[in-house]
């Protein structure tokens, strides 16, 4: 199975200011592959909050000279199609995703993705919380935290720990271990990833599609 690990970093809250990209493929347990990419937003994402600037250093005028997503995108997206995406808070780094492609009106890849949150909160439930840093450090994962090739790197390691913990062979069979239902996109449209819960009978049932993000920012 192929693991497309990735990060982005945004100079503000709109999706559309994605100013790096990390990815990191991993075929089954091996990583094959590294990139990181600088983006030149466009003109109406706005000006880079000072904010963002504090977490992840990227400035406007470092990306001044940097491609659009467009151009960077085009060196990612033969990995991107049929793999697992794997991110830590998915809804964040897909969010990004399928509005930089909207934006430039390139097509959304069919594939699947996967939060590492959610299975990091299944795998290691004792954790004092389930930021990146956190589980990174607990697992000994080496990590420049906000960088957004180590922030991929992280996740798509972190995913990897988790097959380990769980004895299971890919993504596939750890959603069955821990009831977690795979998210997927394509240009149908988005499903998240989600986490079976139990209700008061009892019973399994799948998480609602509308996300807490307050619960969900913790990259």
């Amino acid at each position: 199975m192929r693991y497309l690990a990735l990060d982005f970093e945004t100079g503000n809250a709109s999706p559309l200011s994605a100013c790096a990209l990390g990815i990191s493929v991993f075929e089954d347990d091996v990583l094959v592959h590294e990139q990181v990419s600088l983006i030149k937003p466009p003109a109406g994402a706005g000006k880079f909050h000072w904010g963002n600037v504090r977490v992840n250093h990227i400035k406007e005028s470092m990306v001044a000279d940097a491609p659009a997503f467009d151009a960077v995108w085009r060196t990612v997206a033969d990995q991107a199609e049929g793999s697992v995406l794997v991110c830590h808070n998915a809804m964040f780094d897909t969010g990004v995703l399928n509005a930089c492609l909207a934006h430039y009106h390139l097509p959304v890849p069919s594939c699947r993705f996967v939060c590492t949150v959610k299975v990091a909160r299944r795998v290691w439930p004792k954790l004092e919380n389930h930021k990146l840093d956190t589980v990174s450090a607990a697992l000994g994962i080496p990590l420049d935290h906000h960088e957004a090739g180590s922030d991929a790197r992280a996740a798509g390691l972190i995913l990897q720990a988790a097959l380990r913990e769980t004895g299971c062979r890919d993504a596939d069979a750890l959603a069955v271990r821990i009831g977690m239902q795979l998210g997927r996109m394509s240009c149908m449209g988005m499903v998240p990833c989600s986490i079976a819960k139990e209700n008061r009978g009892g019973k399994s049932a799948r998480s609602s599609l509308l996300i807490n993000q307050k619960g969900e920012s913790i990259s």
